[in-house]
């Protein structure tokens, strides 16, 4: 019967990191040691110390961007989205095969889409992006209270008194165009 596979928390990382570091120094006199102390299971700790990669680190030659590539999609999403335009999945999708294009044409292999489920296991891989469902303006607009807009209305007066802007000066902006106020 084969060895059933335990799933793998997320918090592991660090002990491992912690127990290995441990053992460089000298905190811990051997791997059992290590193990009852951080909670990392022992055969983790001697497979490392053997040499021996994370299953996520022995992947990386499998995806479709390198960690380097990723990370500058991370980046630019994370910039694009700071400024109002989210990125749509499809988007996305078509932004990591313009950048694996590039660099596979390089290598002088052949270029194929990437796969079904790429960009939930890229959501998966980069915890700090996020799907989130964009809201209308006219929906946004509803959860606005009164005391918000006072709120605002208040600031700008205190700007306006506080710089000494002339009223020939302010100008209304919205989908319509721009009007004098």
């Amino acid at each position: 019967m084969p060895k059933t596979k335990r799933r793998v928390s997320r918090d592991g990382a660090p002990n491992l990191a912690e127990a290995l570091a441990g053992l460089e120094d000298g905190t811990y006199a051997n791997a059992n040691q290590a193990s009852k102390a951080t909670g990392t299971p022992v055969q983790t700790i001697y497979h490392r110390l053997n040499g021996g990669k994370s299953r996520r680190s022995a992947n990386i030659h499998l995806q479709a961007l390198t960690p380097a590539e990723e990370l500058a999609l991370v980046s630019y999403i994370q910039r694009v989205s700071a400024v109002g335009h989210p990125v749509r999945h499809d988007y996305l999708r078509e932004l990591a095969e313009e950048i694996r294009k590039q660099r596979v044409q390089t290598e002088g292999k052949s270029v194929s889409p990437v796969g079904k489920h790429w960009v939930e296991r890229f959501l998966k891989r980069h915890p700090v992006l996020e799907s989130r469902v964009a809201k209308s303006i006219e929906a946004a607009c509803v959860e606005v209270t009164k005391e918000q807009i006072l709120a605002w209305f208040s600031d700008f007066k205190k700007t306006i008194d506080e710089y000494g802007i002339k009223d020939k000066n302010i100008y209304n902006m919205d989908e319509t165009g721009t009007r004098v106020a």
